[in-house]
């Protein structure tokens, strides 16, 4: 992950023969600057996956796919919602329109996007498989349906929202619309929500989980590990065999090679 928060999102995933980024909102300049701190060649980049079409996820969008010739996957309607903002520009022809609970063949991955519970047109999840790994990204939702939980349990990996701590949230200096509409049904995912649907996901395969999508001014990182750590062990989950990472803004995360 290059860059996890309000402020931009962007998150490579790569395999063998296919090269995706997850959403871009951040500068080109500034991606190209993470990109290059991890010593990756940013020329390996074929595809673009979009979350949803707020600015943090897609501000950055349009220039990274026009610079490196993306081929663009996203909902109809965020699709439609990026050509409005002129991110995505008519005669474009690389942009595929995918459907939630339906698998796509990426290069050698397989990839579902999962339907998640946001304040945008059409905000998906998405989950990924390569062989016999898994991962599932899963930020900017304001609850977990059961039926959705089942449907991505017990993978390798999971990027999953720590939104906010719901106290620091109310007592924050943000606005009081904001502060009701984050921790809404259609917001964002506090850490005590988090961690218990994370412990309904965990399975024998689960190897590592990244902590995304921190508020900076109702979390902390330490605050959002503590918590988490907490209510697993609560749950009864084995934390010997996981690895909990953080996430930054404009900062990479540990590269993970599942």
């Amino acid at each position: 992950m290059l860059s996890s928060g309000s402020i931009g999102n962007a998150t490579i995933i790569e395999t063998d023969e296919t090269c995706l980024l997850i959403d871009s909102g951040l500068t080109l300049k500034k991606l190209q600057e993470l990109i290059k701190t991890q010593g990756f060649d940013e020329n390996k980049i074929e595809h673009m996956l979009i979350t949803h079409e707020h600015s943090d996820h897609i501000k950055g969008a349009g220039v990274a796919i026009r610079k490196w010739h993306l081929e663009v996957w996203g909902t109809e309607k965020t699709l439609d919602a990026m050509y409005r903002k002129n991110i995505l520009r008519e005669g474009y022809e690389r942009v595929r329109a995918v459907r939630k609970n339906v698998w796509y063949e990426i290069g050698d991955l397989l990839v579902m996007p999962v339907r998640i519970s946001h304040d945008a047109v059409d905000p998906v999840g998405y989950f990924f498989k390569h062989g016999d790994k898994s991962l599932v990204y899963m930020t900017d939702t304001g609850y977990c349906t059961g039926d959705i939980l089942k449907e991505i349990a017990n993978a390798d990996a999971y990027i999953f929202e720590t939104n906010h701590n719901v106290e620091m949230l109310q007592m924050c200096d943000r606005p009081w619309m904001l502060k009701q509409r984050i921790l809404s049904d259609v917001g964002h995912l506090s850490n005590e929500d988090a961690a218990y649907a994370l412990s309904q996901l965990i399975g024998d395969r689960t190897k590592h989980i990244f902590l995304a999508h921190l508020s900076q001014d109702a979390n902390l990182p330490d605050l959002a590990m503590m918590t988490v750590e907490f209510i697993l062990k609560e749950e009864k989950v084995n934390l010997d065999r996981l690895k909990l990472h953080m996430t930054y803004p404009l900062a990479p995360s540990n590269v993970v090679q599942l």
